[in-house]
């Protein structure tokens, strides 16, 4: 056997006797085993989708528009997603009108509280959209 093809060998043949002799309470437990304790981005997507609940999205739309602000609320999720937008409207709703992220938010969902706090951030975000189109795309 060349020198070559040993090396390799033992590299395959060391890391299996260190995988074999390592102790199973030392290895990984499963995700089950303990539960996931909330990260400070979880704890603040959930502070952000409550923060919701005691705004108006149709009033926070309208003093948009009277400082100029015409872009609608999104998620940046795989793709950019607008709540109440028509898929059919979607690109000439970005293009026309732009879009502002809403932070904390994505395409991964890690609680049934971020859940929760997403749904009503886009409860929000399709009334403020509402009156944004209406107002951005007008007769377009």
């Amino acid at each position: 056997m060349s020198a070559l093809l040993r090396f390799p060998l033992f590299a395959v043949l060391y890391g299996c006797f260190l995988m074999s002799a390592t102790p199973v309470s030392a290895m990984s437990s499963s995700p089950e085993d303990a539960p996931e304790p909330v990260s400070t981005e979880d704890a603040s997507a959930i502070k952000r989708g409550t923060q919701y609940e005691q705004c108006d999205p149709k009033a926070d739309a309208r003093a948009a528009i009277e400082q100029g602000d015409l872009r609608l609320l999104g998620f940046a999720t795989r793709a950019t997603t607008l709540p109440g937008v028509a898929a059919a409207e979607r690109e000439v709703a970005l293009a026309a009108c732009g879009v502002r992220l809403l932070e904390g938010f994505g395409d991964v969902i890690r609680s049934d509280e971020e859940l929760e706090a997403m749904r009503q951030a886009s409860a929000y975000a399709k009334r403020y959209n509402a009156v944004m189109l209406e107002v951005c795309l007008g007769d377009k």
